[in-house]
């Protein structure tokens, strides 16, 4: 089809054929770049959502993320930050939803800023912030968090218990 009206523009506009050749390798780098550009580079990413909660009781603000268990499987890791309702929808860099399917182990980080007096003149308020681990550190390391998740075709929801 595209042949045909590539002829017909030939024929109402003769060209000599060097300039044929010429026209047609410009339309087809232009075509083809039109092509790729249309791509967002989504590495096919499925939408995933993680509740936490700790014994039953929905955590807020806790930082989520997927790490891939298998080296060969050319994964990206993929992370999020739970809401109030304990629920955080990960994201595989900035602007893709989701994770690849793949397998992933967990982690799970949530922290508290603790104001102490700096005994440092010129600190802000003459305060001093230090963070502290909410969660037992385990939970903090996707090997040791004793958490794992498979990543399907389809979206996936899972829930994470933090027992302690």
């Amino acid at each position: 089809m595209l042949y045909i009206e590539i002829s017909i523009f030939f024929n109402l506009f003769p060209f000599n054929n060097n300039m044929q050749k010429i026209f047609l390798a410009l339309f087809s780098v232009v075509f083809f770049c039109s092509l790729i550009g249309c791509n967002d580079g989504n590495p096919g990413t499925v939408p995933v959502s993680i509740t936490v909660t700790q014994k039953g009781t929905p955590v807020p603000d806790v930082g989520v993320s997927l790490i891939p268990t298998d080296s060969r499987a050319q994964l990206e890791s993929a992370s999020g930050t739970t809401n109030s309702s304990g629920v955080a929808v990960l994201e595989t860099a900035p602007k893709w939803r989701g994770a690849m399917p793949g397998e992933y182990g967990v982690a799970l980080k949530k922290w508290e800023q603790i104001a102490t007096p700096a005994p440092m003149p010129g600190a802000p308020n003459n305060m001093s912030i230090t963070e502290k681990s909410v969660l037992p550190a385990k939970y903090g390391n996707h090997s040791t968090s004793g958490f794992t998740l498979t990543v399907g075709k389809k979206a996936t929801k899972a829930t994470f218990d933090i027992d302690e």
